[in-house]
């Protein structure tokens, strides 16, 4: 009864606590504005580029030429598009890139945890020496000639898999996949080892299952770090056969190939085309060509993204509370 009136005589406080606004001194909101305006001119200073990009793939090349576009198309057209896309060497770069992309993550994934699976038990002979040695290249890493005379050495010049093989294993990722797995719980491998169980089932049926957050974390940077490379390509590599997407933008970007490009369509089978394009006046120019080519090279990651991000949070959170 005590009880039921002590919370009666607390309601009309609670419903005053509700209907009293507090207020703000004019600092507060002019400091509010501030930065309610500051993220917007940030937010707009980092998407326009993007959009400033994929208007002008969409726009022709004479009316781009004839004056500035902001904000849309003044002159829509999908010629850019097609005759990017007609364009052999950006077929194979694609076709190159996209195997790269796949190979490359799940090597690099699966010998990366390899790795961290054996070296999170405490009684692995040389334990320490092996975290010892493999510690060394994050503090001194090779330069451009010992790398390439390593390259070559292994005779990896000119050869896709100059691609996937160096970047097969990471330390930091290692670490945190480590991390992972010491974190979790012991007994699960002992009741399995007890089940008969070997390291070869435990590591395939109980540690690979457990830790798909991170491994989906981690392929994303991989899949990342793969598609936007093209030093290596730069630096390795000169067969044309070989080369990757963001090779072949580097060299659009540079003016000469995306000239190329266009000269290109008058020697192949779209010469219809091409002069349906001369009649209208859509021939694309190497301006919108550059950003075209930037569209098709770089979009594709803004949809692959939204499949990966559920994993990130707890990908990169799991193991990195201990090192």
């Amino acid at each position: 009864m005590q009880a039921t009136l002590q919370t009666a005589a607390k309601a009309p406080e609670k419903l005053a606590m509700k209907g009293t606004k507090i207020r703000r001194t004019a600092g507060e909101r002019a400091f509010d504005a501030f930065n309610v305006i500051l993220m917007v001119v940030w937010a707009i200073t980092a998407v326009y580029p993007f959009w400033y990009i994929l208007v002008m793939s969409f726009n022709t090349g004479a009316d781009a030429a004839a004056g500035p576009i902001w904000f849309f198309p003044r002159a829509f057209t999908l010629e850019n598009y097609a005759f990017v896309f007609q364009y052999d060497r950006l077929q194979t770069a694609f076709v190159v890139t996209a195997l790269r992309c796949a190979i490359g993550p799940a090597l690099s994934v699966f010998v990366t945890m390899l790795a961290a699976f054996a070296l999170s038990k405490r009684f692995l002979p040389g334990r320490k020496t092996i975290l010892f040695f493999f510690m060394i290249p994050m503090f001194i890493g090779g330069t451009i000639i010992s790398n390439y005379v390593v390259i070559a050495k292994l005779d990896l010049l000119n050869n896709f898999l100059v691609y996937v093989l160096p970047g097969a294993f990471g330390f930091f990722s290692m670490v945190i996949m480590r991390t992972h797995i010491e974190e979790l719980p012991e007994e699960l491998q002992e009741s399995a080892t007890i089940d008969g169980a070997g390291y070869v089932r435990i590591f395939f049926q109980i540690i690979l299952p457990l830790s798909m957050p991170i491994i989906a974390a981690f392929a994303f940077f991989s899949v990342v770090g793969n598609w936007l490379d093209y030093y290596t390509n730069l630096i390795y590599v000169t067969d044309r056969s070989l080369s990757t997407l963001q090779f072949v933008l580097y060299e659009i970007i540079n003016r000469a190939e995306a000239n190329t490009l266009i000269d290109f369509t008058k020697t192949t089978g779209a010469q219809q085309r091409r002069l349906m394009s001369m009649a209208n006046n859509t021939v694309p120019t190497p301006e919108v060509i550059k950003m075209t080519v930037m569209v098709v090279v770089t979009f594709p990651l803004l949809f692959v993204y939204p499949f990966f991000q559920k994993y990130f949070v707890k990908g990169m959170l799991t193991g990195a509370v201990k090192a």
